[in-house]
């Protein structure tokens, strides 16, 4: 009975152990909740810009600036910068506002490291070379060195906007501050990372 018990802590422990941290809001400062977040200027003469800087992702390591998913964080953060504009020109007592200038820029990391397969397991990864001589510098004769490539990125979007005391819907490029708080909250107001 005493194994059992041993047996069914060191299972609670591990379950303990693999538990990670809460999500945290993505609305919120840079660095707040983690190195992700918006940062802005102050206001001056009605412009003002906005950055908000997504968390770093796993993206493919071949093609990492195509991946789906830093396409995705793009526009996500895109939105979150101009949620982050309407709130600071609904303070200020604005209506709407403009976007000027936008840039839309990602942060890629490749990373490569060295991998040893010894031979038993170098039929599971056929890539790679085999060692030096009878024994190779490592291991056994059959073993395979390779590589593994990684890659993370994260976008980073800075908005620049001309902020409006009054909404004409007649006006190009002009957006309505309360639409777009309605918009954005229904839309990201659960956004966590």
């Amino acid at each position: 009975m005493t194994g059992i018990r041993l047996i069914a802590t060191f299972l609670v422990l591990l379950a303990a152990g693999c538990t990670s941290a809460p999500p945290k809001p993505a609305m919120a400062p840079l660095g707040s909740n983690g190195p992700f977040g918006y940062s802005e200027q102050p206001i001056v003469e009605n412009r003002t810009t906005i950055t908000y800087t997504g968390p770093f992702r796993y993206v493919s390591a071949n093609n990492p600036r195509d991946d789906s998913r830093l396409k995705g964080e793009l526009d996500k953060t895109y939105d979150l910068a101009l949620w982050r504009a309407a709130q600071i020109g609904q303070q200020q007592g604005f209506a709407a506002f403009k976007v000027e200038k936008e840039q839309r820029d990602s942060d890629v990391q490749v990373s490569t490291r060295p991998v040893y397969y010894p031979a038993p397991m170098y039929a599971y990864r056929p890539y790679g070379y085999r060692g030096f001589g009878p024994h190779g510098p490592w291991g056994f004769y059959g073993d395979y060195y390779g590589t593994s490539r990684s890659a993370q990125a994260r976008a980073v979007v800075r908005l620049y906007i001309l902020y409006s005391r009054t909404f004409d819907a007649d006006t190009e490029g002009l957006i309505s501050i309360p639409d777009t708080l309605s918009r954005m909250q229904a839309k990201w107001g659960s956004a966590t990372y």
